[in-house]
């Protein structure tokens, strides 16, 4: 039944767009920034950029508003402009890179992971925001046969709930009860990564690339001297940028969804290719309008629901093992794990800040 449940909220995940007003671009090449997700002054998440820069028209109530994108500095808005808004990429402390042995060829990555998932009407709305550390093991090399799991772990977590329902406001410091955690399916790309071979041709310190698809950009390759960055759109080659799951029609859901951008940043090389070694973050985004039974009994209404969804995870630490190594120390999984924030993590905004301390500070008191 929970897997039933986990497939179902991730194929729920997606709100169509309306005249957009504002754009959002990078402050060094004036390239669009796609996938910027944007909170409003509650801490709810109300939108994402699409892969022009723009976003969909936002109520003036909802200012100010935060925008977050993976390898750019937190972004503030104070009031609608109807203007240009630059993001500042982040400057990465990036360590040494190491050599490692041929037979150590097992690598072991731990993350810090946030998420953000809403599901709001014009009344109501349910707000989660996790905090995870977690880990995998993949190869190093394709030739390489590790035989052991690769998925992504959640070693230790931090999880909090926000209902504002029926004209009821309480906190939770136990959401997982009602809904999994949206880490464990989206993961990185443990796949290489090549250059786009236009990079080669461009001679200009930040060099770009893009590959259109039917209803969008489908993929945005970017580097400068610290990062490569490729942004996927996955509805991209769908028509009108919009896609409804008839599965989920036979389960009592009808969904429409229209947005879901998959960010990885990697520390830059010169070899033409990047591998997970490389990989500094990731981030996914995505949103939908949805109906259907489950969404009237989560928040005991007929009216259209929006569902939106980040999940961001940074590297922490990167380890090397052999085969054997590995496999012993996923099998002891460790515990107590201490919660470790990269310095390029920007700080959460107000609104979710309160509500930890708000959760935190409840839980505390009931003990």
């Amino acid at each position: 039944m929970k897997h039933t449940f986990i497939l179902l909220i991730s194929a729920l995940l997606f709100c169509c767009p309306v005249d957009a007003q504002e754009r959002v671009i990078d402050s060094t090449d004036r390239s669009p920034i796609s996938a910027a997700s944007i909170f409003d002054a509650t801490g709810n998440m109300v939108g994402f950029t699409w892969s022009d820069g723009v976003f969909s028209e936002i109520p003036a109530s909802a200012y100010p508003v935060t925008l977050r994108c993976m390898g750019y500095e937190q972004l503030i808005i104070e009031r609608p402009e109807n203007k240009t808004w630059e993001m500042t990429p982040i400057v990465y402390e990036l360590e040494e890179v190491v050599i490692v042995p041929v037979k150590r060829n097992i690598l072991k990555q731990t993350f810090y992971v946030r998420e953000y998932f809403s599901m709001s009407n014009e009344t109501d709305t349910i707000t989660f925001f996790n905090e995870h550390m977690a880990d995998r093991f993949i190869p190093t090399s394709k030739d390489v046969k590790f035989g052991g799991n690769t998925e992504l772990r959640l070693l230790e977590s931090r999880q909090y709930g926000h209902y504002q329902l029926f004209g009821q406001d309480s906190i939770t410091t136990d959401p997982e009860s009602m809904f999994p955690s949206m880490a464990t399916i989206f993961e990185p790309i443990d796949k290489e990564i090549p250059v786009p071979k236009s990079f080669k041709e461009q001679e200009n310190a930040t060099k770009f690339h893009e590959v259109p698809g039917k209803s969008g950009m489908e993929l945005i390759a970017k580097q400068n001297d610290q990062t490569f960055t490729i942004s996927i759109d996955a509805l991209a080659d769908t028509k009108d940028h919009k896609i409804s799951p008839w599965p989920l029609k036979l389960l009592g859901f009808t969904m429409e969804i229209n947005q879901a951008y998959v960010t990885q940043a990697y520390r830059v090389n010169d070899k033409g290719v990047y591998q997970p070694k490389d990989l500094l973050e990731f981030s996914i985004v995505m949103q939908a309008d949805g109906r259907g039974k489950f969404l009237r009994m989560a928040l005991k209404s007929d009216k259209p629901v929006v569902i939106r969804c980040m999940v961001e995870m940074y590297i922490v630490d990167r380890d090397y093992f052999t085969k054997e190594e590995a496999k012993a120390a996923y099998k002891n999984k460790p515990t107590g794990v201490k919660f470790v924030v990269p310095s390029t993590v920007p700080p959460l905004n107000e609104a979710t800040r309160r509500l930890v301390e708000r959760a935190n500070a409840e839980a505390k008191s009931n003990k």
